[in-house]
């Protein structure tokens, strides 16, 4: 059967070829520091669904709130403009991310779990790298980093296929380009740039397993979210699996090329796994599972 291009793919990718106006919204509150909180507000306050998963997650126990949090401007006082929104668009991008892809082998669990733990160990990342400035935006890429396997699920699909990474089924790259001839980063950020991500956030998707030409040049100042995305994603499958000592050591010889301390991946491996399973339910439960 003939492939589509990525561009035919993106434009046919029914729902996730257009994004809610609230994302986009989001979106540049997160790249723009001078926002001000009224302004945050009113983005969140157009949508009541996002708005009691702000307040659910302000209210838990990870946050440590130690009154009743019962509006957004309570949240936005507690957490501050950028963290708000931040958690807004992780529940927002919840029903995008929550869905089964068969032609990976995955339930929607996996992936989404795979996604909000990138995005957690990447925001952990920025902050050890000295960079805690771009936590948010660290975060944010780190949640959509996979974004493409999206894209490609239905080609996946329509031929029948299954393909599964060697030692991680995120580590899919290789198979993705043998099997289709692009992978699911190119999809990423194809579909990224569709929707107007911003830079960051599309270079971020486009090298989430490459981050390295990047360190200098034209676009080093995206350097230090790049570095943590990369960094999340391989943190994130080492929580994920129930690895030998062999594969811990591969991910700390990963890390250690991207310029990061030896025992990072394990020093977080806990204190992820410990706290996330909270944030995962606050952020999901009043968001609908795709089908």
């Amino acid at each position: 059967m003939r492939l589509p291009s990525l561009s035919e793919l993106v434009a046919s990718s029914g729902k996730l070829a257009t994004i809610p106006s609230t994302i986009v919204d989001l979106l540049r509150i997160l790249h723009d520091p001078t926002t001000a909180a009224g302004e945050v507000q009113k983005v969140l306050e157009r949508d009541p669904a996002m708005t009691a998963n702000v307040l659910k997650i302000a209210n838990s126990a990870f946050y440590g709130a130690r009154r009743q949090i019962t509006s957004v401007r309570d949240a936005l006082v507690m957490l501050g403009n950028r963290r708000t929104a931040t958690l807004a668009f992780a529940t927002s991008m919840a029903p995008v991310l929550r869905r089964d892809l068969l032609g990976y082998g995955l339930s929607r669990e996996q992936f989404w779990n795979h996604s909000l733990l990138t995005a957690a160990a990447a925001a952990r990342v920025v902050t050890v790298s000295g960079n805690a400035d771009a936590q948010c935006e660290a975060f944010t890429a780190g949640l959509v980093h996979d974004l493409g396997m999206l894209v490609l699920d239905p080609v996946l699909g329509a031929a029948k296929l299954v393909i599964k990474g060697e030692g991680s089924p995120f580590g899919l790259s290789g198979v993705e380009r043998e099997t289709l001839g692009y992978d699911h980063s190119m999809a990423g950020a194809s579909l990224a740039e569709s929707w107007g991500f911003p830079d960051v956030l599309y270079h971020a998707i486009e090298h989430h397993h490459d981050p390295l030409p990047f360190k200098e040049g034209e676009w080093s100042h995206h350097w230090p979210v790049l570095q943590a995305v990369a960094a999340g994603n391989i943190i994130a499958q080492a929580v994920d699996e129930d690895l030998e000592v062999e594969c811990v050591e591969d991910h700390e010889a990963c890390l250690a090329q991207l310029g990061l301390p030896a025992g990072l991946a394990e020093d977080l491996r806990l204190d992820l796994t410990q706290n996330l399973g909270e944030i995962c339910e606050a952020a999901t439960a009043l968001a609908p599972a795709r089908v």
